[in-house]
């Protein structure tokens, strides 16, 4: 049988889907496949539009979200600051190019309203990270791994990436397991859920101990948890992350010496010059000097890709820091108090859109959105190569996601 556009769509997308979780070179093939689709979706559409079909649905489409526009203006808000920013040419489009990771977005989502149904896709986000999960755990055995090729010491059992993006996707994955408990194909289906739960759960706190990811998975499960304790006693599940927390770093020697590293590097950032090491050090140190150049040009910021510029006229130390390691202050950097409010109403938004969805898909949404918002307080996980995909995707996929039954 001859392909058609449909299927090309479903398998890019879920190609797409599975390479998020095996390292940037896979995720840059699955993007070029992504434009060629967009471009075949663009003119099919074109086409139906000048010769009208007897099945043309285009009336029953979704709507396109408001999220979604108001992310385009925020892009191309921070396009147009190349105009005044003062940034070196090749810098300013490295810099928007990182940014413009964000048209994965829109592009999924317009490819799935054409009638790709999302749920395929969620499931290959899915099998992505448990075949990571799987493969961290055979690495803490100390099994050698072909596949393994983060630049991660073996003992921190990373398989592609990193210990900022690996504990984060972990935490996604379970979100999207969970509140698609009852979907899923499976014989004794509630027992595999609670095991990739536990697993993933045990990886993040105790075996890849990135703090960042530790802090996204707690509040994934504060929203898990006060999804199913009674109405009464869902606010006390806002303990869990500091029970938890107290409970790991007493535990864990290897946590103890984590916690204990964030505390050495806030020491040091006091007595002398930073070292590149110091991660929680550096941190600090960048939020300040950002802080100061956005009071320098609040509106409008130094332009796309002139963080570096502006941190080091403000006194930084770091000669090859390229961000903040802070979302937020990295749009108000460049794009000015403008471009960050743009930012921020994307994502507002795209919580207020969740309202529209189903309730796994709602819900679902909702928590990935809080994740994005708590690790983009110490990291730019958008700009990310890999997790950034793995985000935009997700919420293309919970954006057009209809019941089973209705996409079947």
């Amino acid at each position: 049988m001859r392909p058609t556009l449909a299927h090309l769509r479903l398998w890019g997308l879920c190609f797409l889907a599975l390479s998020v979780s095996l390292g940037t070179a896979l995720v840059s093939l699955a993007k070029l496949l992504l434009l060629l689709l967009v471009v075949a979706q663009i003119w099919t559409d074109l086409r139906r539009r000048a010769i009208p079909l007897a099945d043309d649905n285009a009336a029953t489409m979704q709507p396109w979200p408001s999220s979604l526009m108001w992310g385009a203006t925020a892009l191309l808000w921070m396009g147009l600051s190349m105009a005044w920013g003062a940034a070196p040419e090749g810098d300013a489009w490295l810099s928007l190019s990182r940014h413009a990771r964000w048209l994965v977005l829109p592009a999924a989502f317009y490819l799935m309203r054409a009638g790709t149904p999302a749920w395929p896709v969620l499931q290959c986000l899915v099998l992505g990270q448990i075949f990571v999960l799987i493969s961290s755990w055979l690495m803490v055995l100390g099994i050698s791994l072909p596949w393994a090729i983060s630049v991660m010491t073996p003992d921190n059992a990373v398989v592609f990436s990193s210990t900022i993006e690996q504990p984060i996707t972990s935490t996604l994955m379970m979100v999207v397991v969970w509140y698609f408990r009852d979907q899923w194909p499976l014989a004794h289906r509630r027992f595999w859920v609670w095991a990739v739960m536990a697993l993933a759960s045990a990886n993040v706190l105790l075996v890849v101990t990135g703090r960042t990811g530790q802090i996204a998975l707690l509040l994934a499960w504060v929203f898990v948890l006060m999804g199913v304790l009674p109405r009464r006693h869902r606010w006390s599940v806002l303990l869990l992350p500091l029970l938890v927390a107290l409970g790991v770093v007493l535990g864990s020697e290897r946590m103890q010496q984590r916690w204990l590293k964030a505390k050495s590097d806030v020491v040091a950032l006091q007595s002398g010059p930073l070292k590149v090491e110091n991660s929680l050090g550096f941190r600090i140190d960048a939020w300040q000097k950002s802080v100061q150049a956005v009071a320098e040009r609040p509106l409008l910021g130094h332009g796309v890709g002139a963080w570096p510029q502006a941190y080091v006229a403000q006194g930084g130390t770091i000669a090859n820091a390229n961000d903040p390691h802070q979302q937020f202050l990295l749009w108000a950097v460049e794009s000015g108090l403008l471009g960050a409010a743009l930012f921020i109403g994307f994502l507002a938004l795209l919580w207020r859109n969740a309202l529209a969805l189903p309730w796994a898909a709602r819900w679902c949404l909702r928590s990935v959105v809080a994740i994005e918002v708590l690790t983009g307080l110490v990291n730019s996980t958008l700009l990310g190569a890999g997790i950034g995909e793995f985000f935009l995707l997700l919420w293309a996929s919970l954006l057009a996601y209809q019941t089973q039954q209705s996409q079947a």
